[in-house]
């Protein structure tokens, strides 16, 4: 369980505090557990199942942290040949490559590789489709 507190302001109470204050806790804020770097940060959504071997739907939401430099493993969205692709970042005899579950692409086989950042976090709709209506059609639980 992931528990935050909130700094409250002291308040003076003349007489008995309640016992209860010590365990008083702010409510979750979700973006201060999930994003480090706000300014590096930013979401996008995943289209089609290249990654499906590793838990990556389509659906998805990715949240990307531009900040961070890939390693060896790392699930990265690049910017190949002009197109967005989210895939594995490898490193093979120090030529990158990027693998999705259907093939690996070299980095000399590719025009222009860039690497646009890290994907630190995925969110994912869990609601069966009975409840994707209305307000909640585009919900995205963790």
């Amino acid at each position: 369980m992931i528990r935050t507190f909130e700094n409250r302001a002291e308040q003076k109470i003349s007489g008995f505090q309640s016992p209860a204050a010590d365990y008083l806790e702010g409510r979750l804020d979700i973006a201060s557990t999930l994003v480090v770097d706000p300014h590096s940060t930013f979401y996008f959504q995943m289209k089609g199942d290249a990654l499906a071997s590793i838990g990556i739907h389509d659906g998805d939401i990715l949240i990307i942290d531009r900040s961070l430099n890939p390693k060896h493993g790392a699930v990265v969205v690049a910017f190949v040949n002009g197109n967005f692709t989210c895939r594995i970042y490898q490193v093979a005899g120090n030529v990158p490559a990027l693998r999705n579950d259907n093939d690996v692409v070299f980095q000399t086989e590719i025009n222009t590789l860039q690497v646009w950042g890290v994907v630190t976090s995925i969110c994912r709709n869990v609601l069966p489709k009975s409840l994707k209506n209305g307000k909640y059609r585009h919900v995205c639980a963790l």
